[in-house]
C-alpha cells in the first residue's frame, strides 16, 4: 500500500472546486491511480484533514498501488512523495488510529440510511465495525477510548457519470480519534485496505493506524 499527502493550493481554482465538492475531489485523486482502478486492482481511500486557522487543506491518499501524482493540474497541490508500507499486524497489537466515517443505520421498512444522533450510537456503530473488521476499540476506566473529533454534516450533489442524478444531499461525517487492538491479522489488513463503512468517494473510511 501507498500513502500520499497533498498540501491543496488555495489560488487554485481547482483545488477550490474539488474542496467544494467531495465527488470532485475522488474524481481528480483517482486520475493517480486510473489504470489500476480500470484494471479492478485498487481501492483509493482519502481524507480531508483537519486543520487550524490560515493553515492550507491537507489531504492523505492510500492507494494499493503507487500513484502518479504527475497528472494533477500544476499548481493543484504541493505533493509530498508516496510512502510504501506494508503492516504486518500480530494478535494483541495496539495501535492508535483516525478514521472520519458515517455511521448511519438501514431502516428495515425503506432500505434509505439515517445519521445516527447520540455519541453513544455513533461509538456504537464504530465498534461495531471494527468487530467484524478484526479490531477492537480498547477499553478505560469510562468506556472504550475513543473520542469524536468532529461531527458535521457533507452536503453534496450526487451524480452518475456526468449526469447529475439529484439534488444537494447531505451524509453525515464523524471524525474519530481513539485506540485499538489487533484481534484477527488477516481480517485488520483487508479493513485497512477496503476502508470502514460507506461513502467512500466522499472521503470517508480510510482507517489511519499508528503505535
Amino acid at each position: 500500500m501507498w500513502v500520499s499527502k497533498l498540501v491543496l493550493n488555495p489560488a487554485s481554482r481547482a483545488a477550490r472546486r474539488d474542496l467544494a465538492n467531495p465527488y470532485e475531489m475522488h474524481r481528480t485523486l483517482c486520475k493517480a491511480v486510473s489504470q489500476a482502478l480500470k484494471e479492478g486492482r485498487e481501492r483509493l481511500l482519502w481524507r480531508l484533514e483537519p486543520t487550524r486557522g490560515l493553515e492550507p487543506p491537507v489531504v492523505l491518499v492510500q492507494t494499493l498501488t503507487e500513484p502518479n501524482w504527475s497528472v494533477l493540474e500544476e499548481g493543484y497541490a504541493e505533493v509530498f512523495p508516496p510512502k510504501a508500507f506494508h503492516p504486518v499486524f500480530q494478535v494483541g497489537q495496539r495501535l492508535r488510529f483516525r478514521l472520519r466515517a458515517n455511521p448511519a443505520m438501514r431502516l428495515a421498512a425503506t432500505g434509505k440510511r439515517v445519521a445516527l444522533k447520540t455519541p453513544a450510537e455513533k461509538i456504537a456503530w464504530l465498534e461495531r465495525r471494527l468487530n467484524t473488521g478484526g479490531l477492537r476499540l480498547l477499553e478505560g476506566e469510562e468506556g472504550p477510548w475513543v473520542r469524536i473529533l468532529q461531527d458535521t454534516f457533507l452536503e453534496v450533489r450526487r451524480r452518475k457519470g456526468e449526469e447529475e442524478k439529484g439534488g444537494l444531499v447531505q451524509v453525515q461525517a464523524v471524525l474519530f480519534e481513539g485506540r485499538l487492538e489487533v484481534v484477527d491479522p488477516e481480517k485488520a489488513r483487508t479493513t485497512l485496505e477496503q476502508g470502514v463503512g460507506p461513502g467512500k468517494a466522499l472521503g470517508l473510511g480510510l482507517l489511519s493506524l499508528a503505535p
